[in-house]
């Protein structure tokens, strides 16, 4: 790889059915401050979801930027075109984990889901080179890429995940969690 990636999940959003305008929680607002040590990071590019929690993560933190560029690609993994209980996400998550070529009614499946952050991923190592990007996305989509370059990644561990979250994807593909706990 030419680029190093730091992969941010969000941090903690209220819940809404709203999925695309679901804001930061103000537990998600409160646990920004976690973030400052990406400062250190030397990030060259910020690219984020459109998605208001996921934009809102770098926006509203102390990392300082120049410019967040949205790329749909870093969107939320569609799961459904029906709406999904929370008695009923969880379940949803593990059946999509276990069987990745596997999607629910109008959704996406796991291995979908891949190539669209691949196709991204491969488009930024076209355009740059020794660059460290910053991708703020969210925890089932990152899941899944991470899995792609780790496989020992599985359900169990996503679930482990917090909000925020931070993994660094080095040049020689190697992933490591570096969200200061």
């Amino acid at each position: 790889m030419n680029n190093s990636y730091i992969l941010l999940r969000h941090a903690h959003s209220r819940f809404s059915s709203d999925d695309f305008n679901r804001t930061l929680s103000e537990k998600g607002f409160s646990s920004l401050e976690v973030l400052e040590f990406l400062n250190a990071c030397k990030i060259d590019y910020f690219i984020s979801s459109p998605y208001k929690r996921a934009f809102e993560t770098i926006n509203s933190s102390p990392i300082q930027f120049d410019k967040i560029v949205l790329d749909n690609r870093l969107r939320e993994r569609k799961l459904s075109s029906t709406f999904i209980k929370v008695s009923e996400f969880e379940d949803s998550i593990k059946y999509l984990w276990q069987n990745p070529d596997k999607s629910l009614i109008g959704g996406e499946s796991n291995r979908e889901a891949l190539k669209r952050i691949l196709d991204l991923l491969e488009d930024l190592e076209k355009r740059y080179s020794d660059k460290t990007i910053l991708l703020s996305s969210h925890g089932n989509l990152l899941g899944i890429l991470i899995n792609h370059f780790d496989s020992s990644f599985d359900y169990e561990k996503w679930e482990q995940m917090t909000f925020p979250d931070c993994f660094l994807i080095d040049r020689n593909g190697i992933v490591k969690r570096i969200m200061k706990d």
